[in-house]
């Protein structure tokens, strides 16, 4: 009679035991679905200096994320997406994906790039370069854009059953840059990762006095934070204004529109540049403009103090 006791009470307990496995493994289960939320990535760009570029391409394999996971694939496309980053200028910008991540907080953004490796030897361009105005064109090289991938850094956070909208600014006036004599262009990871819901646009004009000048240009810098340093001559892998947070070149009426920028205080300084996009002469300044996220502003100025 024990020994039958003693089977039953162990029936029971394994049932028990299977029981409550499976109901966790369900809950588990369950858990997993709705911890998840959606990403959907645009890239967007700065002007640059150099006016005799016309086109500035980069070939996209598969884009990843950095969240509580370690490293996640949004999405790997099945033939590499390519862009020219140059024709998303002033607001614009291109769709890249939309993909799927576990929810919960985030610090960084890679796209792990089709392009050729700085190296020594010679190797082919396999889908990222720079094209002239003639026609012509030259590869770009990205230090482990293929292995770790072109990098940017910013928090943001997907949350459970939503879907949160990202744009990365590859600002390629400051990220394409020459190797000093060897005639190869790089594209250094100088990229901002804006969440667009706290995203803020400034669209602003100047007087005609000033337009008439020429070419000139609008850098937006954190209150206070520029320095007469920020136009000395670059040197090798440099930019002038090497600290501003993004900048625009200004249209033949004197309009502008700096977009995709954080909530804050920012500083506008403009600079006369040549045809070839060479710096001659800062200008001057527009002071104290106030953004909130999420707003556009916009601004007139009929003056231009000169520092």
């Amino acid at each position: 009679m024990k020994n039958n006791n003693s089977m039953l009470k162990f029936v029971i307990k394994s049932f028990l035991i299977v029981f409550i496995s499976m109901a966790l493994l369900s809950c588990s289960s369950d858990n997993d679905e709705r911890a998840t939320g959606k990403a959907n990535i645009s890239l967007t760009d700065a002007p640059i200096d150099d006016a005799n570029i016309k086109s500035v391409f980069i070939s996209v394999l598969s884009v990843e994320a950095n969240g509580p996971d370690g490293w996640e694939t949004v999405e790997s496309f099945e033939e590499p997406v390519k862009i020219d980053i140059l024709s998303y200028q002033d607001g614009n910008s291109y769709f890249l994906t939309e993909g799927s991540l576990t929810a919960g907080a985030y610090s960084e953004i890679r796209l792990i790039l089709d392009i050729v490796e700085r190296a020594n030897g010679n190797q082919s361009n396999v889908g990222s370069y720079i094209e002239y105005l003639d026609g012509s064109t030259q590869p770009l090289f990205v230090p482990s854009g293929a292995q770790s991938g072109y990098k940017a850094k910013g928090e943001f956070t997907i949350p459970e059953g939503g879907v949160v909208s990202l744009t990365l600014d590859l600002d390629l006036r400051k990220a394409l840059v020459r190797a000093g004599n060897s005639g190869k262009y790089l594209l250094k990871p100088v990229v901002r990762l804006i969440a667009n819901e706290d995203a803020a646009l400034i669209s602003g004009s100047l007087t005609a006095e000033a337009t008439e000048l020429g070419k000139v240009l609008v850098f937006a810098y954190n209150d206070g934070e520029f320095t007469e340093s920020e136009t000395d001559e670059p040197g090798n892998e440099e930019v002038r204004f090497p600290n501003a947070v993004t900048s625009a070149d200004l249209d033949e009426d004197g309009s502008f529109t700096l977009a995709f920028m954080e909530s804050g205080t920012y500083d506008l300084y403009f600079a006369q540049v040549d045809e070839e996009g060479e710096f001659i002469s800062l200008l001057g300044s527009y002071q104290d403009v106030a953004l909130e996220g999420g707003t556009n502003l916009t601004i007139e100025i009929t003056l231009i103090e000169l520092e």
